[in-house]
């Protein structure tokens, strides 16, 4: 199937200032590709692969909008690292108000990027 991108949003709190640090990203929907954040005039095909707090954060929350075809979920990663974290689609979208609360901390300058996964 062709690739359908999508954009989404993820949300931090910082575990310091308790300030909101909310990032866009951009999926390409392409498996095994890194997602794309918002380095400053909105996410896109070209945007950072990864986004490094200025402080310990914890991610809060994360949204997408429906619609990809080729990827079901991402693999969050610390560092490089795998946290061992899988974020699926299906229970992240805009359109739910209901979704998971999630919990995973980064430290100050600890890069955070997400892997796509079929």
């Amino acid at each position: 199937m062709a690739a359908t991108p999508q954009y989404g949003t993820m949300v931090f709190r910082g575990l310091q200032s308790k300030k909101s640090y909310v990032k866009d990203i951009y999926l390409s929907d392409v498996n095994s590709a890194l997602i794309n954040w918002d380095g400053g005039a909105g996410a896109g095909a070209t945007s950072p692969q990864d986004w490094t707090p200025p402080e310990p954060v914890v991610l809060i929350d994360y949204a997408q909008v429906t619609g990809t075809v080729d990827t079901t979920k991402m693999q969050v990663t610390r560092d490089g690292v795998p946290t061992g974290d899988i974020l699926r689609y299906s229970i992240h979208l805009t359109t739910l108000n209901n979704r998971p609360r999630l919990a995973t901390v980064f430290g100050a300058r600890q890069k955070v990027a997400c892997i796509q996964r079929t």
